[in-house]
């Protein structure tokens, strides 16, 4: 299936000096993607103050909005930010509004948003994309939704966001302990598989298969992921084992569960690794669904 990659060039325009969610990892990312002449880029338009609030508090979007944040280093007061999480966020709801039109769409931007909450930034966040494109677009439709995140830092924010609510459920599969310290059990409609420091691949592909058995089950009309790349065994933030061809397996398999599905790019900060990385989990996810089979699999991975 065809990719669209929602993507402006003004993601690449700020920068905190030493801040490892940097310019340089999206931009190897897209400089990897063009390469291989992998889909079509589209720019996205800038969400609305009124689609924030759907998730948000007033006074979390005026304080990003005037620059007013507490002091975060993690998450610092960077001139113009609201303009880029706006325009964040309006990726995510584009490629959520084409998901659910049958194409598949990868919203490349940043700032990411999983750990913002309703009223708390955190962790490079400022706006919480991936709540913002289920609340306005999906949830007003009535239909049921997953999101599966499988970046390596639990996304506490989008937990705090749809924890209770019908018709969604947020799948979780991350490292335990880090940062933020969340994540450690499921309940209600969360289900959280943590992987613990020292764990191989194998348990993480185990935890992973049983995450996509919880949606599948679940059968929603639309499944949103949020895509990170910490995992990587190579990343500087966590210790987790995965190599490139983990994450080839991963969209393959994601692909194979029914449902319409969105990306939005969370974390992943080594910038030498994180190109090729993306782009082995976009040929997964890129894979028809009969071409299951572990040997056919493998065979294919040899020329990605």
């Amino acid at each position: 299936m065809p990719i669209n990659f929602i993507y402006s060039s003004r993601f690449l325009e700020y920068k905190e000096a030493g801040h490892p969610e940097s310019p340089e990892r999206l931009k190897a990312i897209v400089d990897f993607l063009e390469k291989k002449k992998v889909g079509r880029f589209i720019v996205p338009q800038e969400c609305t103050e009124e689609d924030l609030l759907l998730v948000h508090s007033k006074e979390l979007v005026n304080n990003v909005m005037n620059n007013l944040l507490p002091y975060d280093p993690d998450t610092p007061n960077i001139k113009n930010i609201y303009r880029y999480a706006v325009l964040s966020c309006g990726a995510s709801l584009e490629a959520c509004r084409l998901a659910l039109r049958g194409q598949m769409a990868f919203a490349l931007s940043r700032p990411p948003g999983h750990h913002t909450g309703r009223n708390r930034i955190g962790g490079f966040c400022y706006f919480n994309n991936m709540a913002v494109a289920i609340k306005k677009i999906v949830l007003n439709k009535g239909i049921k939704a997953a999101i599966l995140d499988i970046d390596g830092h639990h996304g506490n924010g989008t937990e705090e966001i749809f924890k209770g609510m019908d018709n969604i459920i947020y799948v979780s599969i991350h490292q335990f302990p880090s940062f933020p310290g969340t994540g450690s059990t499921s309940f209600g409609n969360c289900y959280n598989f943590p992987v613990y420091v020292g764990s191989t691949a194998e348990t993480y592909m185990e935890k992973f298969k049983r995450a996509l058995n919880v949606i599948s089950e679940f059968s929603p009309e639309i499944i949103g992921i949020s895509a990170g790349f910490d995992t990587h065994i190579k990343d500087p933030l966590l210790q987790m084992p995965l190599e490139d061809k983990h994450y080839y397996f991963m969209g393959k398999e994601i692909t194979a569960v029914e449902g319409k599905k969105f990306i939005i790019l969370e974390g992943g900060y080594n910038v030498s690794t994180i190109g090729h990385t993306c782009y082995c989990f976009i040929k997964g996810l890129m894979k028809e669904k009969n071409q299951v089979g572990k040997k056919q699999g493998e065979e294919k991975f040899k020329q990605v």
